[in-house]
């Protein structure tokens, strides 16, 4: 039988502006800077894909992202898909082109055998509820509890804080202590933004708090892998790592040495939907849970995301907020997140998105 190869493909710019800041000890965002990607198989069937440049977090600058993506690209016309797929895995330094490519070949593979994702990557989907988070930015106390009780009035049951390293920003989630109902469950992130001192008082003052805290999101930073182990030990509220799990070999010297109690799985740290697979199957083994995390992101990234999520048994938070932030989208189909449930259609086509005629030119467009 022949195989199904690629014939041609779209590198294009995706550009959406964000409905209000995204801030966080490390950087602020007011817009999706990302690449949209578009493969044309064989037999006609097209996959999509998106990447999302965060020069913080990846090192990959959009146009650097581009440049690998064409040649890699180029180099893989007219060569069977399941080959160009495992291919990518040979550039572990392109991690953030890497995982939108992935996701659009998969995507092309999955509409090819009219089978939905978590079919072509042999996963069951949950039947669990996916209660999904939303963030509130490093803000002023005042905008804080407006955006808390925003939240809280949409319906939101699990709310994450981005912080920084000064006393300030505990002073300023203790106070939500007179606003959040019991009900609800609060997750923090500081980003590595906490010193050592900072990281042992911090944690038991939010310990001895009467919020329902559900983890604290890699307090420290990545070099200091004793301290984050102290604090999965001593501290009575979950540590997760994130900036410290990029990889499976990161996800195993974590796991292995205890570096955290939770690892946090993100497509554009681990390259793609596979390597991820690879990563919560090695923390299950282990017994350790996994959060599904994202960056700022729109729906093909979101789907894919979810899909892994339903799909993967140890993965017990997600945090897959990304269209809560973006402004509007070119893209139609995928996943529905109605105030922090995210529900997938049955459908056997792939990631199930489509582009949105009247959006489209608007979002997407040719590099100049």
């Amino acid at each position: 039988m022949e195989s199904i190869t690629l014939v041609n493909y779209k590198i294009l710019k995706l550009n959406i502006p964000l409905k209000r800041p995204f801030i966080t000890s490390i950087r602020s965002s007011n817009s999706l800077k990302g690449i949209f990607y578009e493969v044309l198989l064989s037999d006609g069937s097209v996959g999509y894909g998106e990447s999302s440049e965060n020069i913080k977090l990846t090192g990959e600058s959009r146009l650097q992202m581009k440049r690998f993506s064409k040649e890699f690209l180029d180099g893989h016309l007219n060569v069977p898909v399941e080959k160009s797929i495992s291919d990518l895995k040979n550039y572990p330094k392109n991690i953030a082109a890497r995982y939108g490519l992935e996701t659009a070949l998969i995507d092309a593979m999955a509409r090819h055998r009219s089978e939905e994702i978590n079919e072509l990557l042999n996963l069951n989907l949950s039947k669990r509820k996916m209660e999904n988070d939303t963030t509130i930015s490093i803000l002023g106390e005042q905008e804080t509890i407006s955006e808390t009780k925003r939240v809280l009035k949409k319906g939101y049951r699990h709310i994450k804080y981005k912080i920084n390293g000064d006393k300030s920003e505990i002073d300023r989630i203790l106070m939500l202590q007179d606003y959040i109902p019991n009900g609800v469950s609060i997750r923090i992130d500081p980003n590595q933004s906490w010193d050592c001192k900072n990281a042992m008082d911090f944690s038991k003052e939010l310990e001895k708090s009467n919020l329902n805290i559900e983890f604290i999101e890699q307090p420290v930073k990545v070099s200091q892998v004793q301290l984050m182990k102290r604090l999965s030990i001593s501290c009575g509220i979950p540590i997760i790592a994130d900036e410290s799990v990029f990889n499976l070999e990161d996800a195993k010297s974590v796991i292995d040495k205890g570096y955290g109690n939770a690892i946090n799985i993100k497509l554009i740290k681990c390259g793609g939907p596979l390597e991820a697979i690879e990563i919560a199957n090695y923390a299950d083994k282990k017994g350790i849970s996994c959060l599904f995390g994202c960056t700022t992101e729109a729906n093909i990234a979101m789907t894919m995301a979810s899909y892994l999520s339903a799909g993967l048994k140890n993965v017990n938070y997600i945090d897959l907020d990304g269209l809560d932030y973006i402004s509007d989208s070119p893209f139609a189909g995928g996943i529905n997140d109605s105030h922090g449930v995210i529900t997938i259609p049955s459908q056997n086509n792939g990631l199930g998105i489509t582009l949105r005629e009247d959006k489209s030119n608007e979002y997407i467009t040719d590099w100049l």
